[in-house]
């Protein structure tokens, strides 16, 4: 039985008034559910609408995520060719120093000294330029910051005590940064 039998049979009505109320509140009841199950369900469709926006709006921010973390290793490695690069540059006037050096010294070999010289010269200003400092020289005072010592050796002259006696290799600092240690020997206590 529905709600239009009811309407069409006032013997149901009649013969039974409590039970008819009841189901008259029952089919009211029934609209009214009716009628917000439309609702929620407008608001469904609301909801899914905006979840797909949101889906979109998420796969667009990560493509450009994506695209921003491409676009900077592509920078980064821009940048360190730039930074080969420069170093490279650095280099390339000393090579053409060693060269000339070598050519003056096929003609002349006691010029060999001074175009190696002026090789080390211009190598020293081009680091300096850099920032890029010497250290480790013969009589500085040993820091194992900044020197390694490789030996050492004897001395009588007690000023000379843990000082710098010679040197293997030079060290270099940039911005009180080690970037090579100087092999050292060092005068011993």
């Amino acid at each position: 039985m529905n709600e239009n039998d009811i309407e069409t049979h006032p013997q149901i009505q009649e013969s039974n008034p409590e039970k008819a109320h009841i189901q008259q509140v029952s089919f009211e009841e029934l609209e009214l559910l009716r009628s917000e199950m439309a609702k929620l369900q407008d608001a469904l469709e609301v909801a899914k609408l905006e979840a797909e926006d949101l889906k979109s709006a998420a796969m667009r921010a990560k493509a450009e995520v994506q695209t921003i973390r491409r676009r900077a290793a592509q920078d980064e490695l821009r940048a360190r060719e730039q930074g080969s690069d420069s170093m490279i540059l650095t280099v390339l006037p000393v090579y053409d120093d060693l060269k000339r050096a070598l050519d003056a010294a096929k003609d002349d070999p006691s010029q060999i000294i001074p175009g190696v010289e002026r090789v080390r010269d211009t190598l020293k200003r081009n680091l300096e330029m850099m920032g890029i400092h010497e250290t480790g020289m013969v009589g500085e005072v040993f820091d194992p910051h900044y020197h390694e010592a490789l030996t050492s050796m004897p001395t009588d002259n007690p000023e000379l005590k843990g000082k710098i006696a010679q040197i293997f290799e030079a060290g270099f600092v940039k911005d009180e940064r080690v970037v090579r240690v100087a092999r050292v020997v060092v005068y011993q206590d």
